[in-house]
C-alpha cells in the first residue's frame, strides 16, 4: 500500500510572499469609495455630535479608513477643532480619535 502525503506536498509550491498575496486579493474587492457628503448630511453629522458631547447621547459612528467602513457605538467625549479630530469614548471605556474627515455617517442610539 502505497502511503501519500495528500495535499501537503503540494505546499511546497507556494512561497510565503505568494500566499500573503493570495490572502489580500479577497480584501481588495472589498474596498469602497468613500462617499461624497452634502452639505445637509454634514450639518446632520455636526448637529448630532454636538448633542452626544453637551447631553452625553450614545451615537453610531461610522468611519471610512483606507477603503472600509468601521461603525463605533459610544459618547463624543471631546471635539478637537483646531486639529480637526473627534474623540469617541465607547461602551468598554476605550476613547477613539477620529478625524473629522473620516466619518461618513452618525446616527442617535
Amino acid at each position: 500500500m502505497i502511503r501519500d502525503r495528500g495535499k501537503m506536498k503540494w505546499q511546497g509550491f507556494f512561497m510565503s510572499e505568494h500566499t500573503e498575496l493570495l490572502k489580500q486579493i479577497p480584501a481588495e474587492y472589498e474596498k469602497v469609495k468613500k462617499p461624497e457628503l452634502d452639505e445637509q448630511e454634514l450639518q446632520e453629522i455636526q448637529i448630532i455630535t454636538m448633542e452626544s458631547l453637551n447631553y452625553t447621547l450614545t451615537i453610531k459612528m461610522t468611519i471610512w479608513v483606507d477603503g472600509f467602513k468601521k461603525t463605533y457605538e459610544g459618547i463624543v467625549n471631546k471635539i478637537d477643532h483646531i486639529n480637526m479630530y473627534i474623540h469617541l469614548e465607547t461602551n468598554d471605556l476605550k476613547i477613539l480619535k477620529f478625524h473629522i474627515d473620516e466619518v461618513i455617517s452618525v446616527e442617535r442610539v
